[in-house]
C-alpha cells in the first residue's frame, strides 16, 4: 500500500489540521457509559508494536485507535522515525465502520469525538474531504459507526464547500486517511488517533 507521511497538529477548539504531507515509498450513538477497553499495559497497539505504553503526549505512542471494519492496522516508521499513522493493510468495503478504542488508564471514558476524513490517494482522481463531528459527550468508545453516517448526533460537514450534509456516499476505491481528536472533555484529556485505509476495487 502506498500511503503519504503527514503532519498532524491538534488546533486550538481540539480540532485536528493538516499541517501537511509528503510521499512515502511504496509499500445513532447509544449511551453507554459502561465503557471497557480490553486493552491493557502489556497488551495494546502501541506496546504490541515495541512503543512502549501509551501517552498523551507523544505522537509515537499513541493512547487510541480507529479499527475499520473491525479492522486493525500497524505502525509504521519513515527514515527511522516512528509515525503516528496506523495503516489498516487488508482493503475494507465502500461502507465501512469504525471503532473508537482507547487506553483507558488515560483516557478514561472519552465521551468527545471528532474527525477529518480526505482522500490520500485515488485511482479515479476522485477526492472528498469531510469534518465529522459527534454532539459534545454522546460518543460511545468501543460502539462501531458507519463512517458514512454515524447517526442523527453527528454533524458532517463538506471540508472542501462548508456545507452540511445528512451523510457521505459511499467511497471509490483509493486510500484515506480518518484523523480522529478522542477527548474525554471531564477529566480534560485528548489524544490523536491517524488512521490510514484502503478501499478495493469492486
Amino acid at each position: 500500500m502506498r500511503v503519504k507521511s503527514c503532519t498532524w497538529m491538534l488546533g486550538g477548539l481540539g480540532a485536528i489540521v493538516l499541517a501537511g504531507c509528503s510521499s512515502t515509498g511504496s509499500n445513532s450513538a447509544g449511551k453507554s457509559t459502561n465503557y471497557r477497553s480490553n486493552y491493557t499495559a502489556k497488551s495494546n497497539p502501541t506496546t504490541d508494536a515495541g512503543r512502549g505504553t501509551p501517552s498523551l503526549g507523544d505522537p509515537e505512542r499513541p493512547a487510541a485507535w480507529v479499527l475499520v471494519d473491525g479492522k486493525r492496522g500497524t505502525y509504521r516508521e519513515q527514515d527511522g522515525h516512528k509515525q503516528l499513522q496506523w495503516v489498516v493493510e487488508d482493503a475494507v468495503t465502500p461502507s465501512p465502520t469504525f471503532r473508537v478504542e482507547g487506553y483507558q488508564p488515560l483516557l478514561g471514558n472519552p465521551r468527545d469525538f471528532r474527525f477529518i476524513l480526505k482522500t490520500v490517494e485515488s485511482p479515479t482522481g476522485s477526492d472528498i474531504a469531510y469534518a465529522v463531528s459527534a454532539s459534545k459527550g454522546t460518543f460511545s468508545p468501543g460502539k462501531e459507526y458507519s463512517l458514512l453516517r454515524p447517526g442523527d448526533n453527528f454533524v458532517i460537514r463538506n471540508w472542501t464547500t462548508g456545507d452540511v450534509v445528512r451523510e457521505i456516499a459511499p467511497l471509490p476505491a483509493g486510500t484515506y486517511v480518518l484523523a480522529a481528536d478522542v477527548r474525554n472533555e471531564r477529566a480534560g484529556k485528548a489524544t490523536a488517533a491517524v488512521t490510514y485505509f484502503t478501499v478495493g476495487e469492486e
